[in-house]
């Protein structure tokens, strides 16, 4: 049975419920004209029959003579006429009155349910109503393939339309979500080029170099290369406050040692953060650390202990899957930040098994450093495409949830991706 049926039959009810709300009234009001006047003469009569009853008993007692009787009879039908002459007969209302009447009724009784039905059509979705009648779904179950399916119907659509800016933009941050960064790069890139076309706010262009540098490093395991600096570059020159260029063009500058570069871009960035912000703090932090004396100054330890460190090894039943030039992905995660990666190490399948460090110098994103979260999850996978996107059949290792500051990990690639 069509699972919409309820639906339409709860609409005809209510449609039949407003009818009979509107039409009853107009139906009623005829009968009480007509019968007004007929239950007046129904009341003379009654009281014409009572009389001629007591004067029929009165004639049976003797009270009344032959003459008398008859003559009383003839009074009382007499009397009886002329009442009911006096009764208006029913009135008939002109025809234009009463339709005056009625067709405002009888028009709204049609369009009203009318246009309802039209409304609907065009703002309702039938069909959520079909999907819950037949039971929600576990939204839980299958999320990543849903998800999946979803961009996919996205990238249809956007190859039918491939002007639209929204669309482009839904799409980046989606394989962001599922990271697939290259996708994500290309997807940036599109949206630029149509902002540019279509003569966007520089903002908002800076913001697009910004997120599309974003992804670009993270595509390449963090590395903020020349083309991720050239996105930057692009970012700053269209809109020289904008907080992710900053953040990451101050982060590859502390990378190629040019402090006084990385403390120009915080410091710009610290005036626009909010004073005592939990990212105005962390960028204080940051630019602490480039006092003389205090880069890269801090023992050993310290060091670990903003970080993850261990050992990661590839099972010997799985050697013959790998190649020397696959690349390893080791990626720690904070439950507290959701799917995206806060920190990502790459190596290259020949160091197995090889020694690791994660800190805060493979974060995602300054704005997210790997010392910001006490509990972390960490895992490795190999990837032959040299793509840090989780895919079926990768090598991986089983997740570990771990303390920030563990130093005695081993990560073990001994699980197939399902």
């Amino acid at each position: 049975m069509n699972a919409l049926w309820p639906l339409w039959a709860s609409a005809l009810a209510l449609l039949l419920m407003t009818l009979a709300g509107l039409l009853w009234p107009l139906l009623r009001e005829s009968n009480e004209t007509i019968s007004g006047s007929t239950d007046a003469s129904e009341r003379l009569r009654q009281i014409y029959r009572t009389q001629r009853a007591e004067l029929e008993r009165e004639h049976q007692r003797k009270s009344l003579t032959d003459d008398d009787y008859a003559q009383a009879i003839l009074e009382l039908e007499r009397r009886l006429l002329e009442d009911l002459g006096g009764v208006p007969a029913p009135a008939q209302p002109p025809t234009d009155s009463v339709w005056r009447k009625r067709m405002p009724a009888a028009v709204l009784s049609v369009l009203l349910p009318a246009t309802a039905f039209v409304l609907y059509l065009q703002v309702g979705d039938p069909r959520a109503a079909a999907t819950v009648a037949m039971g929600t779904p576990d939204i839980h179950a299958n999320t990543g393939a849903d998800v999946e399916d979803m961009v996919r119907r996205l990238e249809d659509r956007l190859r039918e339309t491939p002007d639209n800016l929204e669309g482009w933009l839904v799409l980046a941050r989606s394989r962001e979500v599922l990271e697939d960064f290259p996708a994500a790069t290309a997807a940036y890139q599109r949206a630029l080029e149509l902002a540019v076309q279509q003569k966007t706010p520089p903002a908002l262009q800076a913001r697009l170099y910004a997120d599309m540098a974003d992804a670009m490093a993270s595509a390449r395991g963090g590395a903020l290369d020349k083309p991720v600096q050239e996105s930057l570059k692009a970012a700053l020159e269209l809109d020289a406050e904008q907080p992710k260029a900053l953040a990451l063009a101050g982060t590859a500058a502390l990378r190629e040692g040019d402090l006084a570069g990385a403390r120009q871009y915080w410091q710009r960035l610290l005036k626009l953060l909010e004073p005592d912000s939990d990212m105005a703090l962390r960028v204080q932090n940051d630019l602490a650390r480039l006092e003389p004396g205090k880069v890269d100054n801090q023992p050993s330890v310290a060091k670990v202990s903003a970080g993850l460190a261990g050992t990661v090894r590839l099972d010997p039943a799985l050697q013959d899957r790998v190649e020397p030039g696959d690349t390893v992905f080791i990626v720690a995660r904070a439950p507290a930040n959701g799917r995206m990666p806060v920190a990502v190490l790459r190596l290259s399948a020949a160091q197995l098994p090889a020694q690791f460090k994660l800190d805060d110098k493979n974060a995602m994103s300054p704005d997210m450093p790997l010392s910001r979260f006490d509990e972390l999850t960490i895992e490795a996978r190999i990837s032959r495409s040299g793509t840090a996107q989780r895919q079926p059949g990768q090598p991986v290792s089983p997740v570990q949830t771990v303390r920030r500051g563990n130093a005695g990990l081993t990560l073990l690639i001994g699980a197939i991706e399902p």
